[in-house]
């Protein structure tokens, strides 16, 4: 069985009762996990505890304790908690135990956003501008974090009342309507039922170890691109399978693949009736009095567009791609959000609600395909990196050639580190949107 080993010291560990008294929790620790998720607005973690000490009923722990760590590891020290705005806080208390005169039981972390999004509500009227500068007004000043934010500037502006809603469902909601720069087409054309949606939607709103970010999906796959000799950025690590690991601090051992599976590939009864492929989207414009129907293909779309392997386009049979499985309807909103009663320019230029339909195909068409690895720890992995992972053809004996439907770059989904005395390992969910070999070898 293949195998991580490496040493682990917690420099501080130390967490703060609701007074403000701080107490040393690192020698009772059993093993620390963090956890990042694309799809996910915050960070989490869990500290297993086992200690004389009844830390729940003496402390007390009753939810909202700051937990403070700082680690030192074989691969380096971590990026954790070492700042006042960086740190964690107690939400809830899991496999509480007492035997034999000690206690254990599992922390459960998460950060201060996410507490702030159950209290603060976007509450007014949002006015024309890029969706970017909304998003980053949401984070700053009603949200009010302190931690970095990485905002990647959008296409189009909107208008919009805020109707009380959560900052993170806000700021996810105009993800789906924004439309990148990166994206050569967008847009619709004509009207009535020669309308058709154009190009490419969605952007995704995810917090990572270095801060709260705001990104397309046309730029986290755009960056990887090495065709024409153009790639604004190589993957950050290259990683090869192969073999057991007995000392993870080795740097020829550091950038191996323990183990792999993959998750999902091609799910054609979930793809359809989502209309990932071809959809249709009905929108009725009410000062017009005229009904419109967007058609959208993403074979056609993603043709040219960036994507993470070397397929053109979809490889797909034509009805799946052809025939619209998904119908979406629509009324516009004339009157409530402008006093002359119309939509804003920049509103009606890019459909209106119809970027609904392309960015769920272009969301779904990432995620189609999902890989697991372990990896020995590397607490330099943050959802959204770019990595290289290389496997072996699979040809009887032979498996020395390179696999190049399976190997190429992918983008981060999911990590967990994994912190325990003798065993430090780093698991990834990675996700890409096409097959092909695109990296360090070609």
């Amino acid at each position: 069985m293949a195998e991580a080993v490496s040493t682990i010291y917690y420099r501080k560990a130390r967490i703060f009762n609701l007074d403000g008294d701080a107490f040393d929790i690192s020698g009772k620790i059993n093993s620390f996990d963090y956890f990042e998720d694309v799809l996910k607005q915050s960070v989490s973690a869990e500290i297993e505890l086992n200690a004389s000490y009844s830390y729940v009923n003496q402390l007390p722990i009753r939810g909202g304790e700051k937990v403070e760590l700082d680690i030192l590891t074989s691969f380096g020290e971590n990026g954790f908690q070492r700042e006042e705005d960086t740190a964690l806080y107690v939400y809830k208390v899991g496999k509480w135990t007492t035997e034999n005169g000690s206690e254990s039981c599992k922390l459960h972390l998460t950060t201060l956003e996410h507490f702030s999004n159950e209290s603060t509500r976007c509450m007014r009227k949002y006015n024309k501008l890029l969706i970017s500068e909304h998003v980053r007004d949401i984070l700053e000043n009603t949200l009010q974090t302190k931690k970095d934010i990485q905002i990647e500037s959008t296409a189009n502006s909107y208008t919009f009342i805020g109707n009380t809603k959560k900052p993170f469902y806000t700021m996810t909601w105009l993800g789906s309507k924004s439309i990148s720069k990166v994206t050569e087409k967008s847009g619709v054309s004509g009207e009535g039922k020669y309308a058709e949606n154009k190009g490419t939607a969605g952007f995704l709103l995810y917090e990572n170890i270095r801060g709260f970010n705001f990104r397309s999906v046309d730029s986290l796959v755009a960056n990887t691109q090495v065709q024409n000799n153009s790639s604004d950025l190589e993957p950050k690590f290259k990683y090869i399978y192969g073999g057991k690991i007995i000392e993870e601090n080795k740097l020829y051992n550091a950038l191996k693949i323990i183990n792999f599976a993959f998750e999902k590939t091609i799910d054609l009864k979930q793809s359809l009736p989502i209309g990932m492929y071809c959809n249709q989207f009905y929108s009725y414009d009410t000062r017009k009095n005229i009904l419109s129907l967007y058609n959208y293909k993403l074979r056609d779309e993603i043709k040219g567009s960036p994507k993470l392997g070397n397929e053109e386009t979809l490889v797909m049979k034509s009805e799946f791609t052809d025939i619209p499985t998904r119908t979406m309807f629509r009324t516009s909103d004339h009157g409530t959000l402008d006093s002359s009663g119309s939509l804003t320019e920049s509103q009606s230029d890019s459909g209106g609600d119809a970027m609904l339909a392309k960015s769920a195909s272009r969301m779904n068409l990432l995620f189609t395909q999902a890989l697991n690895i372990l990896v020995p720890l590397n607490i330099e992995l943050a959802v959204g990196d770019l990595i290289y992972c290389e496997f072996p053809r699979l040809e009887g004996e032979d498996k020395s050639e390179v696999d190049e439907n399976m190997s190429g770059n992918y983008v981060i989904r999911e990590v967990r580190h994994h912190f325990a005395a003798g065993q430090c390992t780093s698991s990834l969910k990675l996700m890409r949107d096409s097959y092909g070999l695109y990296g360090p070898n070609q």
